[in-house]
């Protein structure tokens, strides 16, 4: 069975930057074990499937190299432009709309098309859930194994945000401080909020690299290797949820950018556009552009 598939820079303008998807857009047929299959063959971070794939809606699943997993904003951008590019999905006047579901999840996904350019979003509405039991500032540097100057303490701070998966925001004062820092789970372990759950811990900053960007992001955990740089859009809901409380924004619609990743590894530059109404579920886009790396097919095992 020969499946075409596509390889797609996500999050970027310039090829071999951003994040590496490759997506099969005509995976009807296929088993998990032959998913897993082509998915290790890849060997790229994640693969997305794609069956049912219609200009209305398509289903998508995504697999890493270990296993399945949920689906986030790269992997979904990364689908909707191989759609585009295969003529999938039908614009009309530049725009054009789309969804996708895994399980029981369901994405909107919009699609504006500039020249050559196709910029890709996609919409979510999150309850955030905050929590300000966190670490103090003494745990906190050795858990990220910091010094005292390190972590921001006056014009922001420390807290547990929880849309749909929890995530620990810590803000640091510099990129410098982002990349010298360490996950070290003894001393989660050790510390007064051991207890709580948490899958990932994001630090951030101000200063970036692109001027474009307002915010620096770098995820770090027990499943993430200290020399890894992971994407960070599954992590943004929870970090535009942590930045209406701490900066305390006022209702309506507000835009951001965020940057992931050194321009010398592959980095990557979200656009970010939410809207806040009071108590009312935050609804947000989070998309960028995409570039079309490579394409061909491959020999289902």
């Amino acid at each position: 069975m020969q499946c075409p598939y596509y390889i797609v820079d996500v999050f970027t303008r310039r090829p071999f930057n951003g994040a590496q998807i490759s997506v099969f857009p005509q995976s009807d047929g296929l088993s998990d074990e032959q998913m897993q299959r082509l998915a290790r063959e890849t060997n790229h971070s994640e693969t997305v499937f794609v069956s049912g794939s219609s200009a209305q809606r398509s289903t998508l699943r995504v697999f890493s190299p270990k296993g399945e997993k949920g689906i986030g904003s790269h992997t979904t951008v990364a689908a909707a432009y191989a759609l585009a590019c295969g003529g999938v999905l039908k614009f009309d006047s530049d725009e054009c709309t789309t969804h996708f579901e895994q399980a029981e999840q369901g994405l909107e996904v919009f699609l504006h098309r500039e020249g050559e350019q196709i910029q890709t979003q996609l919409s979510r509405s999150v309850q955030p859930q905050i929590d300000r039991y966190v670490p103090d500032h003494n745990e906190l540097q050795r858990i990220l194994g910091l010094g005292d100057r390190d972590i921001e303490q006056f014009k922001s701070q420390t807290l547990l945000v929880n849309c749909e998966s929890p995530h620990l925001i810590v803000p640091l004062r510099s990129m410098e401080a982002v990349y010298r820092a360490r996950y070290n789970a003894e001393a989660w372990a050790q510390s007064s909020s051991s207890s709580v759950p948490v899958n990932d811990i994001l630090v951030y900053c101000r200063e970036t690299e692109d001027p474009q960007a307002d915010f620096h992001l770098r995820l770090l955990g027990s499943d993430i290797s200290r020399h890894d740089d992971p994407p960070v859009g599954a992590a943004v809901p929870a970090f535009v949820a942590y930045l209406c409380e701490v900066q305390k924004l006022p209702d309506g619609k507000h835009t951001l950018w965020v940057e992931r990743g050194l321009s010398t590894q592959r980095q990557s530059l979200l656009k970010v556009e939410f809207v806040r109404k009071g108590s009312a579920p935050l609804y947000l886009r989070v998309g960028g552009d995409a570039v079309l790396v490579g394409q061909g097919s491959m020999l289902a095992p």
